[in-house]
């Protein structure tokens, strides 16, 4: 997901690398020894790319980790490894190199407090809740890592964000090792998620804006290429998939706060008897997704037609109902009625 803030001049951190050169190809090597879906390898292709040295975020880097050695951390503890973040943005991916990952850099909550940390995925095609799709393109920064000590904690999908431990240095979600190639990307993204905090040692609970165990060192822009959507196709699959695409389950109002919205539902599979819905359907409460997680069966969040229905739903309600405003886990009751029709 986007983080951070753009406009950043970046005072000559930035270091265009040509693709021609072997640096290029090195640079890479980080995003592509860590996708979890395999048809990433022929789905991504990476266009351009600078090297960020920020020699100030290099020092607080490697300080914290001599610091941490010092203070007994084992081997496996100080053991390097990469995370990314995605931007539609280049100035706010560039900005990275001035600023570090900060604070509140993520809509995520699961692990811990935004406020607190810097959330941080650990798959390079795992970089948001929604599917990727033909013509996607953006910007990925790769994030050295030392993780230092990890807690394992419980997803936590309350107002009352999970504290940063006492003796650790990151969260990691307890569903991690659930995790594989079959997982929706909604569930995908959240569950391979780092939550990366730094404790201030002056004897308060505070933590730092900028968490020295985390260093930008290069931004890439990419583009998504489907290339099974591109590939040509028989006059008659091509009719089919018209046919498909013109279902609707379902075609009304909904109306929130007293505004009506007219919704078209339209499924990713073929057409089926959707539930019986009204032509009008009225949202006035909320429910938080813990809740709605222990109401649906679990199938409507490990499959991924069902994925799409939900994302679908919090993508309009985000467009529609509250604009720009953080959505992110909270979620309208009648939610399970249009998963089930989806």
């Amino acid at each position: 997901m986007e983080s951070g803030s753009g406009g950043a001049s970046n005072k000559g951190f930035l270091i265009p690398v040509s693709d021609s050169l072997d640096v290029f190809h090195s640079i890479l090597a980080p995003l592509q020894n860590a996708y979890l879906y395999e048809e990433s390898k022929q789905f991504f292709r990476y266009e351009s790319a600078v090297l960020v040295k920020n020699p100030e975020l290099e020092e607080k880097y490697n300080a914290f980790r001599a610091k941490k050695k010092n203070a007994g951390y084992s081997e496996n503890d100080l053991k390097e490894s990469y995370g990314f973040l995605l931007f539609d943005d280049s100035n706010k991916a560039n900005a990275l190199g001035e600023t570090g990952v900060v604070t509140g850099n993520s809509t995520c909550t699961t692990l811990g407090d935004p406020s607190k940390g810097v959330y941080i995925s650990m798959y390079s095609d795992c970089l948001d809740l929604n599917r990727w799709y033909h013509g996607k393109s953006g910007y990925i920064v790769i994030i050295r890592l030392t993780k230092g000590k990890v807690h394992k904690v419980v997803e936590n999908y309350t107002q009352n964000y999970t504290e940063p431990t006492v003796g650790f240095d990151c969260h990691v979600s307890e569903q991690l090792s659930s995790v594989s190639a079959k997982t929706s990307s909604f569930l995908a993204f959240d569950r391979t998620q780092y939550y990366i905090y730094e404790l201030l040692d002056d004897g308060t609970s505070g933590t730092a804006w900028c968490p020295s165990a985390a260093c930008p060192v290069a931004v890439v822009s990419f583009s998504y290429t489907d290339t099974k959507e591109t590939l040509p196709v028989t006059e008659k699959r091509s009719e089919v998939k018209k046919l498909v695409c013109q279902y609707l389950p379902w075609k009304g109002q909904l109306q929130i706060d007293g505004q009506n919205y007219i919704v078209e539902l339209k499924p990713a599979v073929g057409a089926f008897v959707p539930t019986k819905l009204p032509p009008v359907v009225n949202v006035d409460k909320i429910i938080s997704m813990s809740d709605v997680r222990r109401l649906l069966p679990r199938a409507v969040f490990e499959t991924s037609h069902s994925d799409e229905g939900l994302v679908f739903f919090l993508s309009y309600l985000k467009r529609k109902s509250v604009g720009e405003k953080r959505f992110s886990h909270k979620i309208v009751f009648n939610l399970f009625s249009f998963v089930a029709i989806l």
